[in-house]
């Protein structure tokens, strides 16, 4: 592989991250004010930037993906602006999945910016953008109804998980909202004990289908990567246990230090996901899928 090869994957992954990060954070935030209305306008409306201003920079970020694709395919970095060359990465599945996530966030912008439509507007954009991630890259494979299918609901269900982190981080903000937030991140939690075993089960079942087996998560580069992001992921899993069962306590008991302790857990726990997330777009964009034996 040349160095501008090595570059163009490095470029890849950097802005699929950033995909990642503001679809789910855009996309989240509004789910979580539909699956949790208690939380109240307040913290809705004082989260209505962050999600306009993820959304904005999540179009933006598909749209360099395809440039960057059009560079890939040149070699060349004039090929980033060359339109013969953009609509001929658009013709692909890449084409597909941009297409679909535009529409996905035009719906998620038009949500967080008009009340009357929020509800309608966020459940079809969040689909759209949840699916438009199973159109393209290892989703894409045999037996793609299923992978498709896994991949979509586990994108909606990190979404939400993530995107519900800013709405806590709130609401222990506000003065004497301590009991309020130990009451929603109480009903969160009582949410994500149905939502996280499913998750974990839809990655599970997808990781097993791609490599036809367990063998190769250390047989293989690209399984090694991905026990590598499964690490992670239990690092996350145990910030989200040691909040449900130590720290929402605490907060529900008006505890010394409760808040802080709480919102430092958050911030944890979205760094464990940033890791996760980095993860993913490393090896999407530099590892190949192992063929079956």
């Amino acid at each position: 592989m040349s160095d501008i090869a090595n570059i163009w994957s490095l470029v890849a992954a950097v802005t699929k991250l950033v995909i990642y990060l503001s679809s789910f954070l855009a996309v989240g935030t509004l789910l979580f004010r539909l699956g949790l209305p208690k939380a109240g306008y307040e913290v809705a409306d004082a989260l209505r930037p962050l999600a306009i201003g993820a959304t904005l920079v999540a179009i933006a970020a598909t749209a360099f993906r395809v440039m960057v694709q059009a560079g890939r395919l040149m070699d060349d970095w004039a090929g980033m602006v060359d339109p013969a060359i953009i609509v001929i990465s658009l013709q692909g599945p890449l084409g597909e999945s941009s297409y679909t996530r535009l529409v996905g966030l035009a719906l998620i912008l038009l949500a967080a910016s008009f009340r009357p439509v929020r509800a309608p507007a966020t459940l079809f954009g969040a689909i759209m953008v949840a699916g438009s991630f199973a159109l393209t890259g290892h989703a894409t494979r045999d037996p793609q109804w299923l992978l498709g299918g896994l991949i979509t609901f586990h994108v909606l269900a990190v979404a939400y998980w993530f995107g519900a982190l800013a709405p806590l981080y709130r609401l222990a903000l506000l003065e004497g909202g301590t009991t309020r937030a130990a009451e929603i991140a109480d009903r969160f939690g009582k949410q994500a004990s149905i939502i996280v075993p499913m998750l974990i089960l839809a990655g599970a079942a997808f990781a097993y289908v791609l490599l036809d087996g367990i063998e190769p998560l250390w047989t293989t580069a690209y399984g090694r990567v991905l026990t590598m992001k499964i690490a992670i992921v239990v690092i996350v899993l145990a910030i989200a246990a040691l909040n449900k069962w130590r720290f929402v306590p605490a907060l529900s008991a008006n505890a010394v230090q409760a808040g802080p302790r709480f919102r430092r857990s958050l911030r944890y726990e979205a760094a464990a996901f940033f890791l996760v997330f980095a993860t993913t777009a490393f090896l999407t964009t530099s590892f190949t899928v192992p063929e079956a034996s």
